[in-house]
């Protein structure tokens, strides 16, 4: 007896196996078939992408252009952003975007809500509210974190983590010999 490949992908599917001889016989079905994210939520609807630019081949690139009033409105999103890098030394135990996020809610005391994204090699990007909550975490400064320091510094348009340089080093330094 041959291998019935089909009969066992549908068993395997959910869906009951069928002497081949009854498959020939029975009209066939289609099935209505939704995606994964359909399928999620409590109503299957489409969202339409018509408000979305168009994408253009120019060379070798893909290039979007963006309208001049969407560019300013991403902008203004963007000054009240903070970047940030968290320093740990050698041997300590790495934190989690939470524990990270618990430890900077109880630190800074701002009155809008604010979140942050990691952005990976230890950089995150903090989003605030409004300009005030962003200059009352800027005025504070590099926070201690225990162990470990965030180091705060200000958004930049062309930041490239992969680039960054660090401008400032923690170093414990012993002069031996030293009169007072």
């Amino acid at each position: 007896m041959p291998f019935d490949w089909q009969a066992e992908l549908a068993t395997a599917g959910g869906i009951t196996h069928v002497a081949p001889a009854a498959m020939a016989t029975q009209p066939h079905k289609p099935a209505s078939r939704i995606s994964f994210a359909q399928a999620l939520r409590t109503s299957p609807t489409i969202s339409s992408n018509d408000n979305l630019p168009q994408p253009l081949i120019k060379g070798e690139s893909v290039s979007i252009k963006i309208s001049q009033d969407m560019y300013e409105k991403g902008m203004a999103v963007c000054k009240r952003n903070l970047r940030g890098r968290l320093v740990l030394n050698k041997g300590d135990k790495p934190y989690s975007t939470k524990d990270i996020y618990m430890k900077l809610q109880k630190q800074w005391k701002t009155t809008g809500e604010w979140s942050m994204l990691s952005l990976g090699r230890g950089y995150y990007k903090f989003t605030f509210a409004s300009e005030n909550d962003l200059r009352i975490v800027w005025a504070v400064g590099t926070v201690n974190l225990k162990p470990g320091v965030l180091r705060l510094f200000e958004w930049k348009k062309y930041f490239n983590m992969h680039t960054q340089c660090n401008t400032h080093a923690q170093v414990w330094i012993c002069l031996l010999e030293l009169p007072q």
